[in-house]
């Protein structure tokens, strides 16, 4: 019997270690979708220009940070434009709301922005951005209107 176990388990670990690969989250050709639509402009650490639409962070139409000890999340509805500073080990961002008041948080690293371009996807790490311009007011995805 505890033969049998181990050869299942040896048989499974391969194929349950490969899954990994198979997560679309990552693939240059599939950004994740939300609900509302906003664009923006991006401008990375050598001064690359990127207009996007359907923008998001990590799935999600805000950007999430901490000041002190709390966890904030600020929408995008909210944003006029983002500062990316890095400081050391820490991400920055700089928010400038619509109502010109300023507020800074330190940001996950690891996050990614999305959006489409008018020839494909984009994606970059908050990492490499110096500035996020949110343009506009968001539309409804009309996939998702009435829900």
């Amino acid at each position: 019997m505890k033969k049998l176990f181990v050869f299942i388990v040896l048989i499974l670990m391969p194929i349950m270690l490969g899954m990994g690969s198979l997560s679309e989250s990552d693939s240059p050709e599939k950004i994740p979708v939300t609900k509302e639509k906003f664009g923006a402009t991006f401008i990375d650490q050598m001064d690359v220009i990127t207009e996007c639409t359907g923008v998001s962070i990590n799935g999600k139409t805000f950007i999430e940070g901490t000041k002190g000890n709390g966890l904030y999340t600020i929408a995008f509805k909210e944003i006029s434009d983002i500062i990316f500073v890095q400081k050391a080990e820490k991400l920055s961002g700089m928010v400038r709301l619509i109502n010109d008041e300023r507020v800074e948080m330190v940001l996950k690293k690891d996050h990614k922005a999305y959006g489409k371009t008018k020839y494909g996807t984009f994606q970059i790490m908050l990492t490499k951005l110096s500035r996020m311009r949110v343009n506009a007011q968001p539309e409804m995805d009309s996939s998702k209107k009435g829900q």
